[in-house]
């Protein structure tokens, strides 16, 4: 489930998943989408995304659906698809964007933070991006974000050894710009700050940033070796290294 609420200039959306800690569906993936969209047509100067549920930014994508891909190959690309359409335009619109992280943040949820312009995170939160323990990939833009934000060192230390790291060590490396108690406290402050300058100069200045997504040596095949990991014998395996343990790390169908 995905809501809107609107603070005058400044829009929240909210993940509001229990059941599954938000790991997002695809329909939740295009449900977000729509959501970041209407959004901006509807004037928002500012976006904040975050969560309604106690304890969890994001899980990324839901395992159970995700799990298809390994003998569903025409819904690879659907798959990866859906996702780029909710956290592109977070990067690519003429506003400003905000991620409120207040807990666990692990495989497509960093991702989708990493999307965002700014992330404030409270200090209980705990990141983590773990596709090598599924046997598959990351999507290029994905990386290309990270490896901006952080540095090709750490977003690689991030990916081969998919660790956990805590709020501090996120913000020491630069995944996370802002650490406070109340992040949405913050993030709402910083949100009015922003709103309350000119929207076409914000704009420009997002755009003379530009968008790390598309970053140098992006290759297009990297989409299609994303899409066939699903095929591999290694996600069969982590699947069932998830379903036999159930750990937190493989809450994510992007872990």
């Amino acid at each position: 489930m995905i809501d809107c609420i609107a603070h005058g200039s400044v829009a929240e959306v909210v993940l509001d998943r229990a059941a599954t800690r938000n790991a997002l569906a695809m329909d939740d993936w295009h449900a977000l989408a729509a959501a970041v969209t209407r959004v901006a047509d509807d004037g928002a100067r500012v976006i904040l995304l975050r969560s309604a549920v106690a304890g969890t930014f994001c899980s990324g994508s839901d395992l159970r659906e995700i799990s298809r891909l390994a003998e569903h190959p025409e819904e690879r690309a659907p798959f990866r698809a859906a996702m780029r359409s909710a956290m592109d335009p977070l990067q690519t619109l003429p506003l400003a964007t905000i991620a409120v992280v207040d807990g666990d943040c692990f495989g497509g949820g960093v991702a989708l933070a990493l999307a965002c312009d700014i992330r404030v995170a409270a200090p209980r939160s705990v990141f983590a991006i773990t596709p090598a323990k599924l046997g598959i990939s990351y999507p290029q833009e994905d990386v290309n974000r990270l490896a901006a934000l952080v540095g090709r060192g750490q977003a690689a230390r991030l990916l081969f050894a998919a660790g956990r790291i805590d709020a501090a060590e996120a913000a020491r490396i630069g995944l996370v710009e802002i650490l406070e108690e109340d992040p949405l406290t913050a993030a709402r402050a910083l949100a009015g700050q922003i709103a309350a300058n000119a929207p076409c100069s914000v704009a420009k200045l997002k755009a003379s940033l530009g968008d790390s997504g598309e970053g140098p040596g992006r290759d297009p095949a990297h989409d299609a070796a994303f899409d066939s990991g699903f095929a591999g014998v290694a996600f069969r395996e982590g699947l069932a290294a998830f379903r036999e343990r159930r750990t937190p790390d493989f809450a994510s169908g992007r872990d």
